[in-house]
């Protein structure tokens, strides 16, 4: 009673929820800039923030649990210690903590690239895996590329019912880089090689957000 069924999604300090899992605007955001606590207390997770105070009640302790942890983390920048989480859950929550600093990085010079948040540290055979455990968040992601050399460009589509994974090769050069393909094209900066690909497949491709959603 007094509980609205809802679906959430964490996007850096921003808690959005949603009617339904494939709508794109939210019903509410909350600010977790804003946050003073969070408390688990009889079932319920508490989230105290300036000016307002929120109740969610999940299905089970285990996902309470580990959205106490995104919260907190997310919040502070740092992992608590006090969390019960399972290794699994565990290092989903470390991988998000650092993709979370590198998106607020703010010391970034002239000669370091600036990372967009479709950009994430995993190998080709991980890349497929997010990618294919992702489905509705974006089916394009930028990588490190093999041997550590450049940048790699990992991408899932279904044709005819069948997944279509393909990989490029992304070249560093003094001016920007290089997309290895039979025409190569050149970009400034790394949000622009994914955006090269967005309007070459006509929208069909989109870059893979990094949001950790369930349903409460």
């Amino acid at each position: 009673q007094g509980y609205r069924r809802v679906w959430a999604g964490l996007r850096g300090l921003k808690l959005a929820f949603y009617r339904r899992p494939q709508d794109h605007e939210p019903l509410e955001l909350l600010d977790l800039g804003e946050l003073v606590t969070v408390r688990a207390e009889d079932g319920v997770l508490i989230l105290r923030l300036r000016g307002q105070e929120v109740t969610m009640k999940m299905e089970s302790w285990e996902t309470q649990e580990m959205w106490r942890g995104f919260i907190l983390t997310m919040a502070k920048m740092k992992m608590p210690r006090d969390l019960a989480l399972l290794p699994g859950h565990t290092f989903q929550l470390l991988q998000a903590l650092r993709e979370e600093r590198e998106c607020r990085d703010i010391s970034v010079t002239a000669a370091t690239p600036v990372v967009p948040s479709c950009f994430f540290q995993v190998t080709r055979a991980e890349a497929e895996l997010l990618l294919e455990r992702s489905a509705g968040r974006g089916n394009l992601l930028l990588r490190p590329g093999g041997h550590g050399q450049g940048v790699s460009v990992t991408t899932r589509q279904e044709l005819d019912g069948t997944a279509v994974l393909k990989h490029y090769r992304v070249k560093r050069e003094p001016q920007g880089y290089l997309i290895d393909l039979e025409t190569p094209h050149r970009c400034s900066s790394l949000a622009e090689v994914a955006q090269f690909f967005v309007r070459r497949s006509e929208g069909s491709l989109r870059p893979l957000e990094p949001e950790y959603s369930s349903q409460l």
